[in-house]
């Protein structure tokens, strides 16, 4: 059984949901100071790890800009958080492929077996996913849908 299409697959569903979610997300509710973790917050944390534990290997990483650490206070907008879910996207189709799934990971302070650290971090996507599912669900009565899989898309 050839595995990395179906993490391809299941990463591309967990994202299109999260994706799901910040489109739908009303702008009173991006950015609730009720909320200790504010769900543009949310949204950005999800997809930095994603990003970070994404990569094949530590080398060659580009770190994301922190823009809110220098200007606390102002929320990414939801374009901004789209464009990181973008790039995220296109890491799937470029990173699993060159992932040695069979042995050790070379990221330091993470699972020390590659395919385990990549089912983490497939259930850390769909656990702040279902968390903003169940906000929008709950207080903005929106309702999303379940993504089942996805395929890459292939570029002519």
């Amino acid at each position: 059984m050839e595995v990395k299409p179906i993490i391809q697959s299941q990463y591309l569903a967990s994202l299109a949901m999260l994706k799901q979610a910040i489109l739908k997300c009303p702008p009173e509710a991006w950015n609730n100071p009720q909320d200790k973790n504010r769900f543009w917050f949310v949204a950005y944390h999800t997809l930095f790890y994603a990003h970070l534990y994404l990569k094949a290997q530590d080398k060659g990483y580009a770190r994301w800009e922190r823009r809110q650490y220098s200007r606390p206070g102002v929320p990414f907008s939801k374009e901004e958080i789209l464009e990181r879910c973008a790039a995220v996207e296109q890491d799937v189709a470029g990173q699993v492929p060159l992932m040695g799934l069979d042995g050790k990971s070379e990221r330091t302070g993470f699972l020390a077996d590659e395919l385990e650290s990549q089912l983490c971090n497939l259930r850390h996507i769909q656990h702040h996913a279902g968390e903003l599912y169940e906000r929008l669900g709950s207080r903005e009565n929106v309702k999303l849908n379940w993504v089942e899989q996805r395929h890459p898309k292939v570029k002519k």
